[in-house]
């Protein structure tokens, strides 16, 4: 019996510390961005005719929207939105098939929706990519 506990012991102490390791510090917005392989665009005033394809958030005010095209978009809320993290799906209050800074996402949690009010719109590119429209 003792040869079994020591092997499975010392296992345990061995993935607790690569978990420990794996768990780090979360990387500021801009870092993670450029890890991502974005460059970050000039912003601009709105995007036209945009789908939500997928999205990522990377903090409390700051979620990237993937629309189906090769440009990518960086959403800077107005501030820390509640609900971000939590998120099930999220959407836009545009109702044109244009989305605008006067726009507000919207945040669908299981038992709660969430409205942020938007600050940037920034156009992000992959790689050599060039900017469209």
């Amino acid at each position: 019996m003792r040869l079994i506990h020591y092997p499975l012991g010392f296992c345990l102490c061995v993935l607790l510390a690569i978990t420990g390791c794996s768990g780090g510090e979360v990387r500021p917005w801009p870092e993670r961005i450029t890890r991502m392989g974005y460059q970050m665009q000039p912003p601009v005033d709105g995007i036209r005719n945009y789908s939500v394809e997928g999205w990522h958030d990377l903090d409390a005010q700051h979620i990237i929207i993937e629309t189906g095209t090769p440009i990518d978009y960086l959403i800077t809320l107005e501030g820390d939105c509640d609900g971000l993290g939590g998120a099930v799906t999220i959407g836009f209050s545009s109702v044109n098939g244009d989305l605008a800074l006067s726009d507000q996402l919207i945040i669908r949690q299981i038992d709660s929706n969430y409205k942020c009010p938007l600050k940037a719109i920034n156009p992000l590119q992959r790689g050599n990519q060039t900017r469209k429209g």
